[in-house]
């Protein structure tokens, strides 16, 4: 599929059912709370948490899931990690999503542990400092900071060094992609791949899926992906560096990449573009569009069964990129 083929018809009308259902269990989860864009940051986070830790319950149990501390960047960062077995694994390196401002390793934790259950990787979810309290590039800094560690510390963790992947849903996508950018920049050891699930990659607001869904209420609607580029890039300047927007800088020399596109999302012309761009730049790249689903469906795993193949689909992806 081309970057050019936006879906035209009314979301409304192509929505998934069972995606439509968990979509209105999440609204009911919210009511009462005040709107998150509308309050103050701590508020809004505090009401993110609240509403959306429950639907990271059930799921896998892991043989050790556990909490590190570990030094990064002049401090000590929490990082929650999943073990799904025994044993020197692959790893990989999950960045949440929730726009650089909100969410956490706990909202995500049954994506992470649904994946590790299925690649059998051990999953680590690390937390990484949040704008707008650390705009760009601190929290890119975080990312590759962790990344330079477990290579450093590889058999602390009982994880492979030469089988880091990282992979990240939404801002977590931007993230996981721009540090495997600045790792190849910097001439350091890098990762296997990325999985990149509905990311943000560029700040830009006229892609025919923003004219398609940018004023429904399915999709992040166009003034909210507007609030949080704004809150995480900190200069004009920022809007235009690589590292904060990589749809725009070559991409020549990165680890295979898969791209897992949510049909009804503003996000999804931008997703296929940088899948075209890979290509044509010679990266192995794969990429698929899940129907009738919107932007962070990997969170109503074990509610939409589009969420479930996708974590089928990349567990698989990560197990042949790793070569398992």
């Amino acid at each position: 599929m081309s970057a050019s083929t936006a879906a035209e018809a009314v979301p409304e009308s192509r929505l998934d059912p069972e995606m439509k259902a968990y979509l209105a269990s999440s609204a009911r989860a919210a009511a009462g709370f005040g709107d998150p864009f509308r309050l103050p940051i701590d508020e809004a986070r505090d009401v993110i948490e609240r509403t959306q830790r429950p639907f990271a319950e059930g799921g896998p149990e892991m043989f050790a899931t556990d909490e590190v501390w570990v030094p990064i960047r002049g401090r000590f960062m929490l990082m929650r990690r999943h073990k799904p077995g025994p044993g020197p694994r692959p790893c990989l390196v999950y960045f949440h999503g929730g726009g650089w401002v909100w969410n956490s390793i706990f909202t995500h934790d049954r994506v992470a542990r649904e994946l590790a259950a299925a690649s059998g990787f051990t999953v680590i979810v690390p937390d990484y400092a949040m704008a707008p309290e650390t705009p760009f590039p601190g929290p890119l800094e975080d990312c590759v900071a962790v990344i330079r560690r477990l290579h450093a510390d590889a058999p602390a963790h009982g994880i492979d060094p030469g089988r880091i992947l990282v992979a990240g849903d939404s801002a977590g996508a931007n993230l996981a992609l721009a540090a495997a950018l600045a790792l190849r920049d910097r001439n350091e050891p890098t990762v296997r791949g990325a999985l990149l699930n509905y990311g943000a990659f560029a700040p830009s607001f006229d892609t025919g899926s923003y004219r398609a869904y940018g004023t429904s209420t399915l999709s992040p609607q166009t003034w909210k992906m507007e609030f949080f580029w704004r809150h995480y890039l900190a200069s004009p300047e920022d809007y235009a560096n690589p590292l904060a927007a990589p749809l725009l800088t070559s991409l020549t020399g990165l680890p295979p990449l898969r791209l897992q596109v949510a049909e009804l999302d503003v996000l999804h012309d931008e997703n296929l573009a940088l899948a075209d761009k890979a290509r044509a730049q010679g990266v192995a790249t794969e990429v698929e569009v899940y129907p009738g689903v919107t932007h962070g469906f990997l969170r109503a795993v074990g509610h939409v069964e589009q969420a479930a193949r996708a974590i089928r689909d990349g567990a698989d992806w990560l197990r042949r990129t790793a070569g398992l």
